[in-house]
């Protein structure tokens, strides 16, 4: 546990939001990859993120993996909205009368959180300050 000694609520954080990416692309491939509303990009850009995050904490870079988690999470968000606005705009003009499924809403909550925690990261100290 040497790896975690020194780290700041920030480095926790981090971890948090690359889990929440990597739960957020599985889980958003699981619900839309039979579908005609998947975007591959979305899917890449969240698993490219995370590795990118990954990697920066190995060569001892933590400092930018927030801000690289949450650029590759936002494109992958826009992708995601590009890919589904059909679906929505069907929706919300009456022509489809289901509604939005569960699984909708998951992926939009799993978005905010993955680019939030990301924000919050970005803000927070990776390291602790020494006194």
């Amino acid at each position: 546990m040497e790896v975690l000694k020194g780290k700041g609520k920030g480095f926790y954080v981090m971890l948090a939001a690359i889990v929440m990416a990597l739960v957020t692309a599985i889980a958003y491939a699981i619900i839309y990859s039979p579908t005609r509303y998947m975007s591959w990009e979305a899917f890449a850009f969240l698993l490219v993120g995370a590795a990118l995050a990954i990697i920066l904490f190995v060569i001892k870079k933590p400092a930018f993996a927030p801000t690289v988690l949450f650029v590759t999470g936002v494109i992958g968000t826009m992708f995601y909205a590009y890919h589904i606005y059909f679906f929505i705009s069907s929706v919300a003009v009456g022509i489809q009368f289901s509604g939005f499924p569960f699984s909708f809403y998951l992926n939009i909550v799993f978005y905010v959180l993955t680019i939030a925690l990301s924000i919050a990261a970005i803000f927070l100290p990776q390291t602790k300050e020494e006194k």
